[in-house]
């Protein structure tokens, strides 16, 4: 049978990935077709076309693309795609019924990880009864769900993943991989929890030292893969001594197979950091970092349920930094209970820690989050399950997230924002400390870590600046306010631009140190709009407002009155951009 995987492919997309690998041991014939943005509806749909595939699945993971793939679908149906028509991953599973009842382009969603549920879907097309852990569209158009027979509890049965092609960094090519899926906590703004009890089975799932190994092993000898992304949710176990005996194996048994001068990048919680675990780790080639620091005040992370102290975050930035690695992380500076006293301690944060590169945003409630079940249970859910939205409780607070919101949102979420470029800065930096250190000077350290601190001690200015007119200005003076906050984009925008110019001469220089010794393979430098792959997943989602895209035709869709408005009189959905901006523009 053809099969046809439609999603994200910015970076390798594991999912679909491993989907594919399960596929073809079945014999069938399967092609990933990316689908990164709103552009690509129609290669997307002339790819499909071509193919002519029996089924299509479609990655639907994040709610803020959501609406991109609902279009697609349509796009598909317009175009005379007949075949049957799956969305699986997060989003889509935790809204199925609602999904199908307003979407009839598509015929079932899959709940849970689908190597098993798609094969069977590939077995059974025509009896959906059969295929446990699928939601479907009935003859008679009502929605049925098969029970989950669970997750798989053995990670290493399952085929590695599809390969085709990789992207390099400065000559080293770089490839995708997991060593466990799930977490072990309970985040209020994470729908991990809620999808794996859809889907069933053990949340937390590690694969074995040894089947790790022989999936690095075959992409080291047979692709010459240099630089390792590790995609775990978190990279460690619970337990730190469980930890370090784990990454001493993996160490030991990567070296014996002569898996060596390699790099690796994790994800990693504060709490889950250890100077012991840390060596061994940079025994393995550790460069980079994305630190789950998320909110540096105690009240705050209570809501959050992050179960992790100030004083944990403190250390791992320390210990991290003592070990010279590539450290980013995000700052959800704002959730509903956020006070003034939470933002300052915030600024306070970002004023004692200017040397690592970093981002912040709300925390925004998805579908079955802890989030979402306490913003309805107090009645301050707003949106719908395209973009949940909701109010800060406190007016001087939502005042501060909304001024912020809109003053730093090309800084803060655009592909080339400047917190998204100066991570790229150390991040270069750091890989080529690590496969070329005798080609940096001290003085090009010197400039890239000026550049980090000057970028982030900005943003404290900027943010300064706010938190003073919040707390001056009566919460009500919507006009006051307003006038503000433009005011404040363009400073902000105008500063970015110069830091921007400086970056850009930085990474330049950089590049040039590599290109002089290594004239044989040289490689243009990534660009910050296309290239930089491994720090996609360090991005922010932005809270957006207005209207979700007019193409969209939901049944029984409820909007907002005029009084659920923000302060820029924006309705709380998520829309692309650029509509968000030209509406900003038109208030001028």
């Amino acid at each position: 049978m053809k099969i046809s995987l439609i999603g994200a492919e910015l970076e390798e997309n594991l999912g679909l990935r491993y989907i594919a690998s399960s596929l073809e041991q079945k014999g069938h014939l399967v092609e990933i077709v990316p689908f990164n943005s709103e552009y690509d509806v129609s290669p997307a749909v002339k790819h499909v076309k071509s193919f002519d595939p029996v089924l299509t699945c479609l990655s639907m993971v994040f709610t803020s693309r959501a609406g991109e793939f609902c279009n697609l679908a349509q796009a598909l149906r317009d175009n005379g795609y007949n075949g049957h028509l799956n969305a699986g991953g997060h989003f889509a599973a935790l809204n199925c019924e609602v999904l199908l009842n307003d979407f009839p382009a598509f015929d079932s969603v899959t709940l849970g990880e689908g190597e098993k549920i798609i094969c069977e879907l590939a077995d059974y097309p025509d009896d959906l009864s059969q295929i446990a852990g699928l939601c479907y569209r009935q003859t008679d158009g009502s929605i049925a769900i098969n029970p989950s027979s669970g997750n798989p509890d053995d990670l290493d049965a399952l085929s590695f993943p599809k390969r085709t092609s990789f992207h390099e960094y400065y000559g080293k090519p770089i490839a995708s991989i997991l060593s466990s899926r799930g977490c072990w906590r309970n985040c209020a703004f994470c729908s991990i929890n809620a999808w794996y009890k859809q889907g069933g089975g053990k949340k937390f799932r590690i694969r074995s030292v040894e089947n790790i190994v022989a999936e690095m092993k075959e992409l080291y000898f047979d692709h010459g893969i240099r630089i390792f992304n590790f995609q775990d949710d978190n990279f460690f176990l619970p337990k730190p001594d469980e930890a370090i005996l784990r990454f001493k194996a993996l160490r030991a048994e990567l070296q014996r197979e002569g898996v060596m001068d390699i790099a690796i990048a994790i994800k990693a919680r504060p709490d889950s950091i250890t100077k012991e675990s840390i060596q061994v780790l940079d025994d393995l080639g550790l460069f980079r970092v994305f630190l789950g620091v998320e909110n540096a005040s105690e009240n705050a992370l209570r809501n959050l349920n992050r179960k992790c102290t100030i004083d944990q975050i403190t250390n791992s930035l320390q210990v991290l930094n003592d070990f010279d690695v590539h450290i980013a992380y995000n700052l959800l500076m704002f959730e509903p209970d956020t006070i003034m006293d939470d933002i300052q301690i915030n600024l306070r944060f970002m004023e004692r820690h200017v040397n690592n590169p970093f981002n912040f945003c709300r925390a925004e409630a998805y579908a079955g989050t802890g989030l979402e079940a306490k913003l309805l249970s107090e009645d301050m859910l707003l949106g719908d399950y395209f973009g949940f939205d909701y109010r800060l409780k406190d007016p001087r607070s939502e005042a501060f997230h909304q001024i912020a919101n809109y003053a730093f949102f090309d800084r803060n979420f655009s592909d080339s924002g400047l917190h998204y470029f100066n991570m790229q800065v150390d991040f270069s930096f750091q890989l080529l400390r690590r496969f070329y250190p005798e080609i940096l000077t001290q003085t090009l350290r010197a400039d890239v870590r000026n550049f980090i601190k000057r970028t982030n001690l900005d943003t404290y200015q900027w943010l300064s600046e706010i938190y003073d007119f919040v707390n001056s200005t009566n919460p009500a003076n919507h006009t006051g306010i307003r006038d503000f906050a433009r005011e404040m984009r363009e400073r902000v925008d105008f500063r970015s631009n110069e830091l921007h110019f400086q970056g850009e001469n930085i990474l330049r220089r950089l590049s040039d140190a590599y290109d002089r010794n290594s004239p044989a393979q040289k490689v243009p430098l990534p660009s910050p709009t296309a290239g930089d792959l491994l720090l996609r997943g360090m991005k922010p989602i932005p809270y957006r407002g207005l209207d979700i895209s007019g193409e969209l035709q939901m049944a029984n869709r409820e909007f907002l009155k005029s009084d659920d408005m923000d302060l820029f009189g924006i309705a709380p959905s998520v829309i692309p951009y650029n509509v968000f901006r030209n509406q900003m523009h038109q208030k001028r």
